[in-house]
C-alpha cells in the first residue's frame, strides 16, 4: 500500500494512529457467533482456501492477542534491553502502542489503571527483568535505589523523566529508537502461525471479489468493486484501516472504444481513488488493501484479468509478466537472512533480479502491529502500528536505485508486506509496458522467509 508518498527507506516506524470510542450505555445481547454465507469457490485462478469460514469471534481474538502480549513482555523485553545494552527501561504515555501494549491489563485486555511509568528491570541473568507499573511520585526513588548504569528511554519521554529524576541520573539515559521497535516488531513463533490463517481470510475474500460472481464486465465499476470489499469486511466481523483501492491497466489498443483519458492508466503514478470507471473486457485489474484481525494489519495487492470474447486465459504477455514478478518474490526471499542489514537484503535481491534479466523495484515494509484493549469506562484503546525496517524505496523509479550498505537488520519472528513489482513489456498489447505489483505477506523465521497463507502464481481469471 503506498501511504501518501511516505519515504520508506527513511523510515523505520510508521506513524501512531490511536481511536478512542465511547461505550454505548445500552447493552446489546449478541449472538456467539458470525452467521457465515455459503463457501464461495473461485473456479478460475486461484482457489478459496475457506478461511472465511472460520472467522474467531472477537472476544476469541482478543484472548489470544492478550496471551501473545504476555510471552512478548516476558520474552522479547529482555531480549531487546540486552541488545540495546540497558539495564533498566523506562516508558511513559507518550510512547503511545509501546505504552499501551506493556501496561497491566486482564487476561480480556481490560486495562483497569493507568500509570505514569512503566519501569523494566534487569536483574541478571538468574532473577531475570522486574516489570514495574508506578506513579510519578515514586519514580525518583525507585531509580535510586537500583542505581542503574544504563537506562533506556525514548525521545518522546525522555524530558518527562529528565525532570523527575535530575540531571545525573538522566546523564544516563541512552535514548535508543531499537527498544521500541525491537518490542513492536517481534512476534512469538505462535503468533506468526496463526497469521497464516489471517492472511488466507484476506485472500479469500480477494479471490471472491475477482470473479463473476462480483463483477460484470462493461456493468461493474472500479468504486462497485472497492464498496464490495468493505462491506464484505463489514459482514464478516472484520475491520480495517484503508478504504480498498482498484485499478486498472488498459492496452492501448483497446483505449479508442472508450471514453476514458489516457490519465487515468498510466503506471508512472501510485494506486490510487477518486476516479470510476467500468471494468471493460481486456482490462488487467488489481487490488491493494487489507484486515485488522490477530493483532495484525494484512497489506495485499494481487491482480485479475477479464476475458476478451473468445479468450480463455490471460494473453501470454500477461502470463509471463506475473511469472516476473514471482521470480522477483523468490529472489527477494532468497536474500534474507536473520541478522541481516536491511538494506544489503534489497541489494541483493535487486542485483540477482538484474542478472535474471528482470527490470525490478522493491519498496516493501512491516506489517502493523493491531492493538485493541478497553478501559473501565468502555472506552476502546485502538491502535495500528508499524515497525521495523523499510525495505526499498523509489518505486517508480526505474532502474530501482540501490541504497547505501547496511541499515536496521531483520530480526527472527518479523512479519512484513512484500511489496513489489517488475515491468514487462506484452506483444499482445502492442509492446506495452505493464506494471504487475504484488504484495504478499510474509515473516522471518529463525531459519528463513515464508509466504504466509501462499502467494499469487496464476491470474485470476473473471470470464
Amino acid at each position: 500500500m503506498y501511504p501518501n508518498q511516505r519515504n520508506r527507506q527513511d523510515t523505520q516506524e510508521m506513524p501512531l494512529t490511536k481511536v478512542v470510542f465511547s461505550l454505548l450505555s445500552v447493552m446489546v445481547l449478541l449472538p456467539t457467533a458470525i452467521a457465515r454465507p455459503q463457501a464461495f469457490q473461485q473456479p478460475y485462478g486461484i482457489e478459496s482456501q475457506n478461511d472465511i469460514e472460520n472467522i474467531a469471534p472477537i472476544r476469541q481474538q482478543i484472548l489470544m492477542e492478550e496471551e501473545w502480549l504476555r510471552w512478548r513482555k516476558e520474552h522479547i523485553v529482555p531480549e531487546v534491553m540486552q541488545r540495546v545494552g540497558v539495564d533498566m527501561w523506562l516508558i511513559g504515555e507518550e510512547d503511545g502502542a509501546l505504552y499501551y501494549s506493556l501496561v497491566p491489563a486482564n487476561y480480556e485486555g481490560l486495562v483497569s489503571q493507568r500509570y505514569d511509568a512503566l519501569i523494566f528491570i534487569d536483574k541478571g541473568a538468574d532473577d531475570g527483568v522486574e516489570s514495574l507499573a508506578i506513579d510519578a511520585s515514586e519514580v525518583a526513588d525507585l531509580i535510586n535505589s537500583h542505581d542503574p548504569s544504563h537506562v533506556g528511554v525514548s525521545r518522546a519521554s525522555r524530558e518527562q523523566f529528565a525532570e523527575i529524576v535530575g540531571s545525573e541520573m538522566a546523564a544516563r539515559f541512552i535514548v535508543s529508537r531499537d527498544l521500541r521497535t525491537g518490542f513492536l516488531e517481534k512476534r512469538n513463533p505462535e503468533e506468526v502461525s496463526a497469521f497464516n490463517h489471517v492472511a488466507r481470510v484476506a485472500y479469500d475474500i480477494i479471490a471472491e471479489a475477482f470473479s463473476n460472481r462480483v463483477v460484470v464486465p462493461d456493468v461493474t465499476t472500479t468504486d462497485d468493486l472497492n464498496w464490495w470489499i468493505r462491506q464484505r469486511y463489514r459482514d464478516l466481523g472484520l475491520e480495517t484501516s484503508d478504504h480498498p483501492t482498484i485499478t486498472i491497466q488498459r492496452s492501448r489498443l483497446e483505449r479508442p472504444k472508450y471514453e476514458e483519458d489516457d490519465e487515468h492508466f498510466t503506471i508512472e503514478v501510485p494506486p490510487r481513488n477518486g476516479y470510476n470507471m467500468i471494468i471493460r473486457r481486456g482490462d488487467m485489474i488489481s487490488v491493494d488493501t487489507g484486515i485488522n484481525y490477530f493483532g495484525v494489519g494484512t497489506d495485499t495487492q494481487q491482480v485479475a484479468y477479464v476475458l476478451k470474447e473468445g479468450e480463455t486465459d490471460a494473453p501470454e504477455g500477461l502470463q509471463v509478466a506475473l511469472n516476473n514478478t514471482n521470480r522477483l518474490q523468490i529472489h527477494f526471499a532468497n536474500a534474507f537472512a536473520a541478522g541481516k542489514p536491511s538494506n544489503d537484503i534489497v541489494n541483493d535481491a535487486l542485483e540477482a533480479a538484474w542478472d535474471d534479466g528482470l527490470r525490478p523495484s522493491i519498496y516493501s515494509h512491516p506489517l502493523p502491529y493491531y492493538l485493541r484493549r478497553y478501559s473501565l469506562n468502555g472506552g476502546f484503546i485502538k491502535m495500528r502500528y508499524g515497525a521495523g525496517p523499510g525495505l526499498g524505496g523509489g518505486e517508480l523509479v526505474e532502474p530501482a536505485p540501490l541504497l547505501p550498505p547496511g541499515g536496521y537488520p531483520v530480526y527472527a519472528n518479523t512479519t512484513y508486506a512484500m511489496e513489489l513489482h517488475t515491468w514487462t513489456s506484452v506483444p499482445e498489447w502492442g509492446g506495452q509496458d505493464v506494471r504487475i505489483t504484488l504484495e504478499q505477506n510474509v515473516a522471518m523465521t529463525e531459519d528463513r522467509l515464508v509466504f504466509l497463507g501462499g502467494r499469487q502464481v496464476e491470474w485470476y481469471i473473471i470470464k
